[in-house]
Order: structure tokens, then sequence, then C-alpha cells
């Protein structure tokens, strides 16, 4: 499906019609399907830089990456090959989304047929003279990656990404 009767300039992800602030594609990353790094880009393995040695990146990314161990003259480039993040398209560009599993709790329930062929919960056997517990359990008591997160680790393919500084 392509676009038709277009009547404006197209426009980049900035809004503008000439992207003059990432101009030469300075901030833009590269992904590889080996492990690779052209001569005009770093590997995005969050190296701390020299503002004054890398002026056109820094006023694409500022201090975005920065953890707060940076001098006031340094930024960080973001780290993904080390971390393996994934990356996410988003409106909050630069957060950090923690990994981790649904939580979901099961409960054991014991049922009873009474003399009259209605169901009792918890009654246990009473041909053996005893109730059963009834126990609820959440999968997070027995490991602290469920609870974290609302989704799942889908398949992946690792790749390595580097930044254009120049």
């Amino acid at each position: 499906m392509g676009i038709k009767n277009l009547t404006t300039n197209q426009l980049n992800q900035n809004g503008y019609s000439t992207n003059t602030q990432t101009r030469e594609k300075i901030g833009a990353l590269y992904t590889f399907p080996i492990d690779y790094t052209p001569s005009d880009c770093l590997s995005c393995e969050g190296f701390v830089l020299k503002i004054t040695d890398y002026k056109q990146l820094y006023s694409i990314i500022g201090k975005k990456f920065n953890k707060g161990t940076e001098q006031e003259d340094e930024f960080r480039i973001p780290d993904y090959n080390i971390t393996k993040r994934f990356l996410q398209p988003g409106t909050t560009v630069g957060k950090q989304v923690e990994a981790g599993i649904p939580d979901h709790a099961h409960t054991v329930t014991a049922l009873y047929w009474n003399a009259n062929g209605i169901v009792e919960e918890g009654r246990g056997n009473p041909d053996y003279g005893h109730q059963l517990k009834l126990t609820t359990s959440k999968a997070s008591a027995s490991n602290a990656v469920y609870g974290k997160s609302t989704t799942v680790q889908p398949p992946s393919q690792i790749v390595h990404i580097c930044i254009k500084y120049i």
C-alpha cells in the first residue's frame, strides 16, 4: 500500500522538511548479524565519551544514557550489546523496562459431596476423618522473576548494534 495524492512535502521524524539535526545520520543505530562495527560507528556498549571529542553525537543524544558516574564533560552512549536489552518502540524513548514474567496465584481446594449431593469446599475426605487444608500460593514466592512484567520473553535472535558518530 503506497502513499497516493501526497500534497505536502514529506517530513522526517522531527517534523522538518530537511533534517538538519541528523543530517549525516549521526546517532542512528545500525544492526549487524555479525560482530562488526563500521569505522564511523561505535559499538553500543555504554562507553563514556568526552563531549569535546564527539560533539556531533552529543548534540543528538546528550546525556540521556548517563548513569550519574560521568564527569561534567562526559556522556555515555547506549549499552545494548552487553546488557542484551531488547529494543522496543514507544513514546518514552530511553526508558529501561525490567525483565519479568506475569505473576499468578493458584489455590488448591478439596471438594466433598455431602449426603444430600451438595458440594462443600474444604472438607477433605471424611472417610479418613480429616479435612484438607486449603492453600494458595503465588509464583513470585518461589522466584522473583514472576510479577515483574506483564509479558513473557519471546523467541529472539542476537545481533550487534552500533551507533553512528560521524
